[in-house]
């Protein structure tokens, strides 16, 4: 019985191991709703008047 108990605790600290390194590996992809707070910026075109001067 305790050898099992050993294979079986070496088997799960491999499987957390595991787990733990392909969670930090991958990378975070933002999804739409995160940072809904966020709001783009449009590009504005050339000429645009919309600083003093227009520079």
């Amino acid at each position: 019985m305790s050898t099992w108990m050993v294979i079986v605790g070496i088997w799960a600290m491999f499987a957390v191991c595991v787990v733990l390194f392909i969670r930090g590996a991958t990378s975070r992809v933002a999804h739409a709703g995160e940072k809904a707070n966020e709001i783009p910026e449009a590009p504005h075109p050339t000429g645009d008047k919309a600083t003093p001067g227009g520079v």
